[in-house]
């Protein structure tokens, strides 16, 4: 038995997630302190008979919807934003398709083009790591399906400006600009008010992040309404379990957590960023919650060390050359990373 052709042209996506219980995991770009309490005690609530009845959404809709002021008609929730890539994707890419993909981003957009067999058109990001908007629009042309945005974007944790999505949109009008705002919670740059206007654009959404929901495996998509029409001719319609079901509106009703959260985890990140150039380690500042560093040749022994320690962090060299990504975490686990990165650092 033979796959189909992109399958078969494929490399597997294995993430290294095994065996990282033990370690600090700043390396996912996970919430580091955890979810909110509520959570856990909505948990402790379930039923018997919950878990035996299939899901029903209509609440989970209505929570999304009253989180982000919008009617719930205009989005869409999925199996985290991969699932939400694979539906946008499985929708409007055919074989052969143009993308035209800014690079280097979060790599489940390659793999999900790639299995539908489209035409990647890799645009890559300026030497400085800042959006590449003059030259993504010079490639804007006729045979161009789909924009993909990614706004922070992962792994380089640099924005876009707004004035430069719109710039997009406008000449971009007969391809679907589908625009990643997994790490919105970090920056509260949204493009919400414009899914109207323009109706190409469609918005990822994901609870991994600041809600520190990422084993929950929830997000969503927002698009106009009509968009989410067809996504839902597309979508599969159990495959958010009833657990996010039940523990959402008690992530949403906590929101003062996730701002206290976010909160601590920008200071952190200062702190982040001085130690950093007491030490003349070279980093990009990112908007999200977590940075590139440039350690030189030396990225790998940092990177192994570091693990023999405790510490995890992202080896990202084959994104951008001899860099690690550090996932900015509690107060406690940036100063240890500091204290053992200052004596690796020293002695390398």
């Amino acid at each position: 038995m033979q796959p189909k052709e992109s399958v078969r042209n494929m490399a597997p996506y294995n993430p290294p997630t095994s065996s990282r219980s033990d370690f600090i995991r700043l390396d996912f770009n996970e919430n580091t302190s955890g979810c909110s309490p509520k959570v856990l005690q909505a948990l402790r609530t379930i039923t018997e008979k919950e878990f035996c009845m299939y899901p029903e959404y209509n609440e989970l809709k209505n929570d999304i919807a009253k989180l982000n002021d919008i009617d719930k008609n205009k989005i869409i929730p999925t199996n985290a934003g991969d699932e939400g890539i694979m539906l946008v994707m499985n929708t409007f890419i055919e074989k052969g398709d143009e993308i035209l993909l800014p690079t280097p981003t979060f790599a489940m957009f390659k793999f999900y083009a790639q299995l539908n067999d489209a035409d990647i058109k890799e645009v890559q990001y300026n030497e400085n790591l800042l959006f590449p908007i003059d030259n993504l629009l010079n490639k804007i042309n006729e045979k161009t399906k789909m924009i993909i945005l990614v706004n922070p974007n992962n792994p380089t944790g640099t924005s876009i400006k707004r004035d430069d999505i719109i710039r997009v949109l406008e000449k971009a009008k007969d391809s679907i600009v589908f625009l990643d705002e997994a790490y919105y919670d970090f920056t509260k740059n949204t493009c919400i008010d414009l899914i109207d206007k323009y109706q190409n654009l469609v918005i990822l959404r994901s609870f991994s992040k600041a809600f520190g929901l990422g084993g929950l495996r929830l997000g969503y998509l927002i698009s106009n309404k009509e968009n989410i029409k067809i996504f839902q001719k597309v979508n599969s319609p159990y495959s958010i379990s009833f657990i996010a079901n039940k523990v959402l509106k008690a992530a949403i009703e906590d929101f003062d957590y996730v701002d206290n959260y976010v909160s601590q985890i920008m200071k952190n990140k200062e702190f982040l960023y001085n130690e950093f150039e007491k030490m003349n380690i070279k980093y990009y500042k990112g908007d999200a919650n977590f940075f590139l560093a440039d350690f030189g040749e030396s990225y790998k022994i940092i990177y192994d060390k570091l693990k023999e320690r405790g510490i995890l962090l992202r080896d990202r060299n084959s994104y951008v050359k001899n860099t690690l990504r550090i996932t900015v975490g509690t107060k406690k686990q940036c100063e240890l990373l500091i204290k053992e990165l200052n004596e690796i650092w020293m002695k390398r």
